[in-house]
């Protein structure tokens, strides 16, 4: 009750009439100030609000999507639920169930890209040489082999990061052996060995095999001067008989 006539008094009088102050209804002032009032931006310091977060699904390729732009997290949290936190430049991530940070990014200003976070793509808990020998039963091709020490040959440095993209690329997928072997010895007749590279030519061999299958074999067609039109397997040229002209050259019917 008290609560309700505190609201009248407002409207009626603090707000109501002319402030002495501003020479102005403050009832009718907020709403001309409304128009240019702007939202809140978050702040650095809220982010450890757990209220102020919002959820985010990891998808199957361990990234998620904010503003348009995705961005990647450790190989544990694919397919589960994290919190983040924005302000105007950085995205903060935070696992849901313990509230530890996960993460930090600075915000893409470009649609569709993805954002990469070398300290978080590597995971300490297994070796390099744990990741390598994982890597190299993916597959029992010989050029796929080739391809693996070729390839941690030439990333000594990195060859965590190219074991995570490989398992990113190619583990728990379906793959096209065919196809995959093709991709294979391309990058390595063309020296390019980056998991990236195979990843692309592989993708690109196996759409160009779709839509080949999709087109079907051309098929000769032999279309007549009445209309008709004849299916044919192959075509053959017929050779015409030269030796009537070369009689006319080399023989005494020559011309003079």
């Amino acid at each position: 009750m008290a609560r309700q006539s505190l609201m009248r008094w407002l409207e009626r009088r603090a707000n109501g009439k002319i402030s002495q102050a501003t020479k102005k209804v403050p009832l009718l002032e907020i709403e001309e100030e409304r128009k240019h009032l702007r939202p809140l931006r978050h702040s650095i310091y809220r982010k450890g609000r757990i209220g102020a977060r919002e959820e985010r699904l990891v998808n199957d390729k361990c990234r998620i999507a904010v503003n348009a732009s995705l961005y990647d997290l450790p190989e544990k949290y694919r397919n589960k639920a994290v919190e983040i936190y924005k302000t105007e430049d950085t995205l903060f991530v935070f696992d849901r169930y313990s509230g530890e940070e996960i993460a930090d990014y600075s915000l893409s200003l470009i649609p569709g890209a993805i954002v990469k976070n070398r300290a978080v793509s590597r995971e300490k808990s297994v070796t390099a040489q744990e990741l390598k020998n994982e890597v190299r039963g993916y597959f029992i091709l010989e050029s796929w082999r080739m391809f693996v020490e070729a390839n941690f040959k030439s990333f000594g440095r990195y060859v965590r990061d190219q074991c995570l993209e490989a398992r990113k690329y190619f583990r728990d997928q379906e793959i096209d052996l065919e196809a995959f072997d093709e991709a294979v010895r391309f990058c390595i007749d063309n020296k390019t060995i980056s998991m990236a590279n195979l990843n692309d030519s592989y993708r690109h061999i196996v759409e160009k095999k779709a839509a080949m299958m999709r087109e079907g074999p051309a098929v000769p067609v032999i279309a007549f001067k009445n209309g008709a039109i004849r299916v044919v397997d192959e075509f053959t040229v017929s050779k015409p008989d030269t030796e009537p002209y070369r009689s006319l050259v080399g023989g005494t019917g020559g011309v003079q």
